[in-house]
C-alpha cells in the first residue's frame, strides 16, 4: 500500500455556485404560475388583466388593488398565496 498517492482535489468540484441555475429557476417559475392562476381567476371575476402570463404588469396590479379595496383588505396590488386561496374560495 505505500505505493498509493492521493490525488490532488480539483477546487472546483468542491465549490457551489453562489447563484446555480437551478436554484434560480425554481423560486421564478413557482411565483409565475401562482401569478398566472391569480390573473386566470381575476379575468373569471370581471378584471381585465390581459391573458394571463405570469408577470404582474400594471394591469394585474390595479385588478389585485381593485380587488382588494372592495374586499376590505389592504391595497398591495401583490400576489401571495392567502389572496389566490381566497380567489379559488370565491369559485368554488
Amino acid at each position: 500500500m505505500k505505493a498509493w498517492k492521493a490525488k490532488p482535489a480539483i477546487a472546483e468540484a468542491n465549490e457551489v455556485a453562489d447563484n446555480p441555475v437551478w436554484a434560480a429557476k425554481a423560486p421564478a417559475t413557482k411565483a409565475a404560475s401562482l401569478v398566472s392562476r391569480a390573473q386566470t381567476l381575476l379575468n373569471k371575476f370581471g378584471y381585465d388583466v390581459g391573458p394571463p402570463d405570469g408577470l404582474i404588469g400594471p394591469r394585474s396590479q390595479s385588478a389585485i388593488k381593485l380587488f382588494q379595496l372592495r374586499n376590505g383588505l389592504s391595497e398591495t396590488g401583490e400576489v401571495t398565496i392567502p389572496l389566490v386561496t381566497q380567489f379559488e374560495r370565491l369559485t368554488s
